[in-house]
């Protein structure tokens, strides 16, 4: 069941990241449409895998660990910081500014922009743009406490995003802004869900799967 909330909370969030990264498919420049969005998905899904199997193994080493306490904490601040990030894909928290944020984000469209012709490289440098959904999944994934299974919900979550990330230039065209947030609202009700259940688990109700 929690398989289907990763692939779901990728589709439906994807709709949020499409304002945030919409704007990178249109960049590449390859002989074939087709055949360069795919190979722009497949490396963003490269990225996210590479980092949940990174989570999990993380997760892997604290769990290794024989002090309970640690566990239980590290699993309730988790769940807490997944909340945070919930009500945060939610829009009921604003972003803080960061300073030099602007220099950042023109660094990162000069590299994008040399990345035009490599949609593999593009998507594997994408995976790694900051996302408030991404830091959700990733705390998931280290909850999973296995290398395999980080790397499993955070490629199930990539290919949840793909169908918006594919087509996002016309879905850009066919959904309203208020529509696209409402459908990364839901994203957020995920997160916030996961988040109840890693601090559920801290306390010793219920299992893991």
């Amino acid at each position: 069941m929690e398989y289907f909330l990763f692939v779901l909370a990728g589709f439906l969030g994807s709709y949020h990241c499409i304002g945030m990264c919409g704007f990178i498919p249109p960049l590449i420049q390859y002989k074939n449409w087709f055949l360069g969005n795919i190979l722009y998905n497949s490396g963003r899904i490269f990225t996210y895998s590479f980092l949940g199997f990174v989570a999990g193994y993380i997760g892997m080493f604290f769990h290794s660990l024989q002090f309970q306490v640690l566990q239980k904490g590290l699993s309730l601040f988790l769940g807490i910081f997944m909340i945070v990030l919930g009500f945060q894909i939610l829009g009921n928290l604003k972003d803080k500014g960061i300073p030099g944020l602007d220099l950042i984000f023109t660094t990162i469209a000069d590299i994008l922009s040399k990345f035009r012709k490599n949609p593999f490289f593009l998507g594997m440098f994408n995976g790694f743009l900051p996302c408030p959904l991404i830091y959700a999944m990733l705390m998931q994934s280290v909850l999973e406490k296995s290398p395999v299974k980080g790397l499993i919900v955070m490629t199930l979550f990539g290919l949840g995003t793909v169908p918006a990330m594919f087509f996002s230039s016309l879905v850009f065209n066919k959904l309203s802004p208020i529509f696209r947030k409402r459908l990364a609202g839901l994203s957020g009700l995920i997160v916030i869900l996961l988040g109840v259940l890693a601090i559920l688990r801290a306390f010793g109700i219920g299992h893991h799967h």
